[in-house]
């Protein structure tokens, strides 16, 4: 078949590093616009939830753009066909009805919109035309980097990836070019931005300032970068904009609470570039630095006069309350952490988005100590069932599996229709030799979420495990539609058909898996297989 032709001197050149420099994009002339860091930016947004960019992008109307989106994530993952019209026949004002809340936890996945993939409906409705995925530095620092983001993050962790998609990445100098889910697409990092030659729609997750990497997804205590180091790179690229969106991005664990001073202190970089450094600004960094070096006293000092600065901030007075603590005034930092919630209620969730941020560092036994903290703090709330089901999660991947699986049933009384605690729990089950009652929970999350490409996956490889042929090759072939690049449900799907008696089928699957991974020990042991049997795969 052609398609094989055409893969392997991809992933030959995937492998091997490109010298071939960055393109140029665009060349539309759109709106009334200003230069990053040179002109005001008066179209400011800066929201929570990063899905909230979608809303506003609606609202102003904005069609036909390239979106420049600096991300820990690519936002770019699938939805239905059915949520994208419910997206596209909605008003504006309509709108904050269908967006998911990151701590949802029921059956709703699929038929809203959400932060990992609220790009996707933008794309289709014709609001995005092109993609630049401004990554954090070091994400892809070196050839293997390049592979390891194509392939673990654009192909393996997304959707409804065709073959020919993924056929379509390619490296360019040290940026990644290509198309997905019919979006075309160029990964760089900022420093290998290229020349935009129209007015974008600037679009930035300040997660990107707390992300180490975009492909460990590991979240920094601190920020690895200032905002007026990135505005910056943007001036001296010239970008031109008339929209920029915001996300502050706390809920989830992505941006610690005491960074959130990086998102006014962007709007104030946008709106007034020539602005001087303002004097809470000045206190902050010299509290830091206090800090930095053990002066606790001092520390709360200057945190304090960034307070009587801005008495509205409330990330200064929690990283008051944070100082006052390591100094040992109990008391104070118990009123001025009082205080910050009362100006941002999502802090007195602190504990919850802490626990998150251990949960991506896979720190799983700390992680596991700040969400029962939480819960003894919280036991009941509007969040209970996501501590629980992270809790859970923790257990599980700490090998506590019995005490994961209480941890899991008592979630799954409060969301019975949260597909991935029911896939989880089902897991757990399987490894105990419960296969009868995690093919249950598994046929229960097919039903919530059908499609979703790791429920059959998981049914099939049940199935399978039980004995039952015939139902996993259904399912197993379901989820190899859905996620046509995924080696592993190809390996389980031959392994199927072989002990169906059809050899030659699952020689079209060893194929397929061989190209996309060609040195996969497990995919070449079951070709010398087929081999022997007379089927060349």
């Amino acid at each position: 078949m052609r398609l094989f032709s055409r893969l392997l001197p991809v992933l030959v050149l995937l492998l091997g590093g490109c010298s071939e420099p960055l393109p140029t994009v665009g060349g539309k002339v759109v709106g009334d616009s200003g230069e990053v860091g040179v002109d005001s930016i008066r179209a400011v947004r800066l929201f929570e939830n990063h899905s909230t960019a979608l809303i506003e992008w609606r609202r102003a109307g904005v069609r036909d753009r390239v979106l420049v989106h600096l991300d820990g994530h690519s936002d770019l993952d699938w939805l239905p066909d059915i949520t994208v019209s419910r997206i596209a026949a909605a008003r504006p004002d309509e709108l904050p009805a269908l967006e998911l809340h990151p701590y949802t936890m029921d059956g709703t996945a699929l038929s809203r919109f959400g932060i990992w993939n609220f790009i996707y409906p933008a794309a289709r409705m014709g609001i995005v035309r092109e993609l630049v995925w401004v990554v954090p530095d070091g994400s892809l620092g070196d050839a293997e980097s390049v592979v390891r983001m194509a392939r673990e993050i654009l192909v393996g962790k997304l959707e409804m990836v065709s073959v020919d998609e993924a056929l379509s990445l390619r490296p360019v100098g040290r940026a990644i070019q290509g198309e997905i889910l019919g979006v075309p697409i160029l990964v760089c990092e900022i420093g290998d931005l290229p020349a935009i030659h129209e007015p974008v729609l600037l679009d930035v997750d300040l997660d990107y300032f707390t992300t180490g990497s975009a492909i460990s997804q590991e979240v920094t205590a601190e920020p690895w970068i200032t905002p007026r180091a990135v505005l910056d790179v943007l001036q001296k690229k010239q970008i031109r904009t008339d929209l920029v969106t915001l996300s502050y991005s706390t809920i989830g664990g992505f941006l610690p609470p005491g960074s959130r001073w990086i998102g006014p202190a962007l709007v104030r970089g946008l709106r007034n570039p020539r602005a001087d450094l303002p004097d809470g600004d000045r206190a902050r960094m010299e509290a830091q630095e206090a800090m930095e070096a053990g002066h606790d006293g001092r520390a709360a000092e200057l945190f304090s006069e960034w307070t009587r600065v801005e008495p509205e901030s409330a990330c200064a007075w929690f990283s008051y309350a944070a100082a006052l603590q390591n100094a040992g005034r109990q008391d104070e930092a118990v009123a001025a952490r009082r205080q910050a919630v009362a100006l941002d209620p999502i802090l007195a969730h602190e504990a919850l988005f802490s626990a998150d941020r251990l949960w991506f560092n896979r720190q799983y036994g700390a992680a596991l100590a700040e969400y029962e903290r939480y819960l003894d703090r919280l036991p009941v709330g509007p969040f209970t069932a996501y501590a629980l089901r992270r809790q859970g999660g923790c257990l599980m991947r700490l090998n506590r599996d019995a005490e994961a699986m209480t941890i899991y049933r008592r979630m799954l009384e409060l969301a019975p229709d949260h597909g991935d605690s029911l896939l989880d729990l089902a897991i757990l089950l399987r490894e105990s030799g419960d296969l009868p009652g995690a093919l249950e929970l598994l046929r229960q999350a097919r039903e919530v979420l059908p499609d979703r490409s790791n429920y059959a996956r998981a049914l099939g490889t049940t199935y399978l495990m039980n004995g039952e042929v015939q139902p996993a090759i259904a399912e197993l072939s379901a989820a190899a539609e859905q996620k046509p690049t995924s080696v592993i449900i190809r390996r389980n799907l031959a392994i199927a058909l072989i002990q169906d008696n059809r050899p030659a089928e699952a020689a079209d699957q060893i194929r397929i898996a061989l190209l996309l991974e060609p040195g996969n020990p497990a995919i070449r042991q079951i070709a010398r297989q087929l081999q022997r049997a007379g089927v060349q795969p």
